[in-house]
């Protein structure tokens, strides 16, 4: 096969219906890799504007991709389904070194890492203000997986302490903790399924399940399972499986959803810091 008639099949896969896309953030590798699923074939990367550090990715209620750039400040806007550059959405004021993106009452929410708060923007991009304030409540390290849940509340994995905090997204009030500091080691990604919480520990290397509640469940991924080192991105593919993002080793990793069995790996190669996983259909 030519190359162009390669990239002519590849444009086919990706833009056919209901054919899923893997998005992988590469933190190092500037930039966000588009793969198949299940198959894993790379369809190219995001295609345009200036990423640095790229960490959330997240389809906003604009159907749009919205993609956070640590070391530039800022979030950018692409088509999610083809990965062509759009805008940037905001940057400058209101960040602070940018990880987690969130979603909530028309508002756009953002985890600043080194600041440790969270910033408040409305859907044109521009500066609300702190909707939580610096190292509020022992907020330290807002890290990628901030998310507002099922229940309506924003989650907030606190990455230097080990802590879970929740807020009100419209008020920022404090709703107490999900997990206390300490309660999880390096807290990532936060998924709801099946009424269960599912927080992928980095330096613990393994995914843990817990209660709406906050109660523990189980240990879903043990520690190193299918060589898991550095546990940070998840997403559950809609084909049985899960998959977390293996950072320090620089692999996307499968596992069966129903018994977190290991079932080999998705990606091996070309990657570089995969620190967030976002499935686009």
């Amino acid at each position: 096969m030519g190359a162009l008639s390669a990239a002519l099949c590849l444009l086919t896969v990706a833009s056919k219906p209901g054919v899923a896309q893997l998005l992988v953030s590469n933190y190092f590798g500037d930039n966000v890799g588009r793969y198949s699923l299940p198959a894993g074939a790379f369809l190219g990367n995001l295609n345009g504007g200036i990423l640095d550090g790229t960490l959330a990715s997240r389809v906003g209620p604009d159907g749009k991709l919205y993609v956070a750039s640590e070391l530039t400040n800022g979030i950018l806007r692409y088509d999610a389904r083809t990965g062509r550059y759009l805008d940037t959405f905001a940057s400058g004021i209101g960040f602070s070194h940018p990880t987690g993106i969130a979603f909530a009452k028309g508002a756009v929410l953002v985890g600043n890492f080194e600041k440790s708060t969270v910033s408040k923007f409305d859907s044109k991009g521009r500066f609300l203000g702190p909707l939580v304030g610096s190292q509020e409540y022992a907020l330290d390290g807002p890290d990628v997986g901030m998310v507002v849940g099922p229940d309506g509340v924003l989650y907030v994995p606190s990455f230097n302490n080990g802590a879970v905090l929740k807020f009100d997204p419209g008020s920022g009030r404090f709703l107490g903790y999900f997990l206390s500091p300490g309660g999880i080691a390096q807290p990532r990604t936060i998924l709801f399924r099946k009424k269960l919480v599912w927080i992928s520990s980095d330096s613990g290397n393994q995914v843990l399940r817990y209660k709406m509640n906050g109660s523990f469940v189980d240990t879903f991924i043990q520690p190193g399972s299918n060589g898991l080192k550095g546990a940070s991105g998840m997403a559950f593919g809609g084909d049985g499986f899960l998959y977390v993002s293996s950072w320090h080793n620089n692999k996307v990793l499968r596992y069966k959803e129903s018994d977190g069995s290991p079932a080999g790996a998705l990606i091996e190669t070309g990657l570089s810091g995969p620190t967030f996983l976002t499935v686009v259909r």
